[in-house]
This record gives structure tokens, C-alpha cells and sequence, in this order.
């Protein structure tokens, strides 16, 4: 692609300056087409080479999965935010399915080629969950004016205090339980096609998890939307959170990207014959549609 080239013109009669801040041919946009469904493509096949691996093994996956929980997981008056259009149904997951979705759910990306699925997320204070939720960073021993750095951006959110119970969690704080999981992808492979192309193109090459301190940096990528927002895949952190909701467990446990307080991944779809249950800690608007959920109630998807 050429490089833009800048002109300063001086219209006749004129005292402004005019600038010219980019040119380009046909023949640019169509290399540049060409070169976006080429990254797409990439990809497309990265993320199906491994689907395919995964699948082969989709039974031990599981299994090593729930080998790897922890519960019951209990807690108490952490804090949940929604966008205001969600604040009389604060227990609703309908948020997390749009596009992208969440850091472990899959949201609208596709949903013909990843059927999306929910996950309620919940911090465990007031200083956590307004970073997370809007991606507002604070710095070290600021923490009470997370709130007023969240408010920086103009959504109107509403913040919520929630208990709850969940049967099993998989805990990122104790990385040693996935070993077993670890074991089971480690030996996966990249096909040579995709390492040829990404050399070609000067992409970093396509990766692989080894080890458990890999496979955490992986799932608490602090930017890991660009995933599905640029290449029209799921994330690994999505993928991970779907094989975890897949195989029956009631969320996932991890440090913020942002002070490493504990954050909570809860996927309802799960509590069906469990006594896991969220709830509303304080008395709510008349309107509020469901103050607990649980395997008993039923949110509009």
C-alpha cells in the first residue's frame, strides 16, 4: 500500500492553508481488500484448526475441567453494573450476548458460527467493578475514585449490590488445578500453511499454550476484544469460557486486569437442578422484574 503523502496548498486569494492528508489509487484499495480477506482468512483458519483439535478430545477437556473446580463459591454485597437500560433488570444477562460479548462469553459475533451464550459479571467492590465494566484504569492508591474515572466516559450505569452461592467455580487465582487441562492442548500443533502466511504477511507467528502461566496470560489479555472485533472470532478467553459453561460449571473466578481484585463470571444457564442463586441485596423498584435467579427463574434471553 503506498505510503499517504501530504501537500500544503494555498488556495489564490486565500489566506488558509489547505492540506491534502491522504491520497490514494483503485488499485490501493484493492490491495488493501485483498489484504483484509487474506487477515481474515488467517484467522478463520487458525481458529477452526484448533477448533477441530478441541473436538477430538472434547470429553477429556470436560472432564479435566471439572477436576479443576472449586465450590461451593459463596459471596456476599459484591457489586454488579449495568447500563442504565438495564437498571430494572439488573439480574439480566441480555448485555452480555451483544457484540463482542464479555471477556468469557461469546456475545453477536456470529452467531450462524458461534452460537452466543450469556454470563453475568459481578466485582467484588465498588472500587473494581466500574474499571471493569467501563475500562477505566486508576492508579495505585486511587482506588476510592474508580466511580469518577469510570464517569469520565457519559454512560449512565447503575450499580447493584449482589450474595450468591455457586456449586463449582474454576478459580484463576489457582492455576496448578488446570494443569490437567493444560496437558491435553499443550501437544496441539499449527498447521504449516499458517505459519508460512503469517510470515509472509510479518504477523507474529501463530501460538501456542505450553503451560499454565501461558494459558493465563492468554485468558486475562487485557485487550482481548480485538479478536472478535477485528477478525469476526471468538477470543481464547471466550473459548475457554465456553468450554468451562459447556462442561457444567457455575462461573469463572479472576483477578480485574486492573488491581487484580477478584471478579466473578456467572453463567446462569448452568444452575438447573443446582442450588446456586443470585440475588439483590437491597430492597428494589416495584418494577424490578427478578430479584433472585436461580434454577427456578427465567430471564428473557
Amino acid at each position: 500500500m503506498s505510503r499517504p503523502r501530504r501537500h500544503r496548498q494555498k488556495p489564490s486569494g486565500q489566506g488558509s492553508a489547505w492540506f491534502l492528508l491522504d491520497q490514494f489509487s483503485v488499485q490501493d484499495i484493492e490491495r488493501w481488500t485483498q489484504f483484509r480477506d487474506e487477515i481474515l482468512r488467517f484467522h478463520w483458519d487458525y481458529y477452526t484448526s484448533l477448533a477441530y483439535q478441541r473436538s477430538q478430545i472434547a470429553d477429556d477437556l470436560r472432564k479435566a475441567l471439572l477436576e479443576a473446580t472449586e465450590g461451593p463459591f459463596q459471596f456476599s454485597k459484591w457489586q454488579r453494573i449495568t447500563k442504565y437500560k438495564y437498571a430494572l433488570d439488573p439480574l439480566s444477562v441480555r448485555g452480555s450476548l451483544t457484540d463482542p460479548g464479555g471477556r468469557f462469553n461469546i456475545g453477536d459475533i456470529n452467531p450462524a458460527q458461534f452460537p452466543p451464550f450469556p454470563a453475568l459479571y459481578v466485582a467484588v467492590d465498588k472500587d473494581t467493578a466500574p474499571q471493569e465494566v467501563l475500562s477505566q484504569n486508576v492508579a495505585p492508591g486511587k482506588e476510592s475514585d474508580a466511580l469518577d474515572f469510570a464517569l469520565v466516559r457519559p454512560d449512565s450505569i447503575a450499580v447493584v449490590s449482589l450474595s450468591g452461592s455457586l456449586d463449582s467455580v474454576v478459580n484463576l487465582k489457582h492455576p496448578a488445578k488446570l494443569e490437567a487441562f493444560v496437558n491435553l492442548i499443550k501437544d496441539f500443533s499449527i498447521p504449516d500453511h499458517l505459519t508460512d502466511m503469517a510470515k509472509a504477511r510479518r504477523l507474529d507467528p501463530p501460538k501456542l499454550v505450553r503451560d499454565t502461566a501461558q494459558l493465563l496470560n492468554v485468558l486475562l489479555q487485557p485487550n482481548w476484544q480485538g479478536w472478535p472485533m477485528q477478525f469476526d472470532v471468538p477470543a481464547p478467553c471466550q473459548i475457554f469460557g465456553q468450554l468451562v459453561a459447556q462442561a457444567g460449571v457455575g462461573g469463572i473466578l479472576y483477578p480485574s486486569k486492573f488491581n487484580s481484585k477478584d471478579c466473578l463470571a456467572v453463567f446462569p444457564q448452568n444452575f438447573e437442578d443446582t442450588d446456586a442463586f443470585v440475588q439483590l441485596d437491597d430492597v428494589s423498584p416495584p418494577t424490578v422484574r427478578v430479584r433472585r435467579l436461580d434454577a427456578k427463574s427465567r430471564l428473557e434471553s
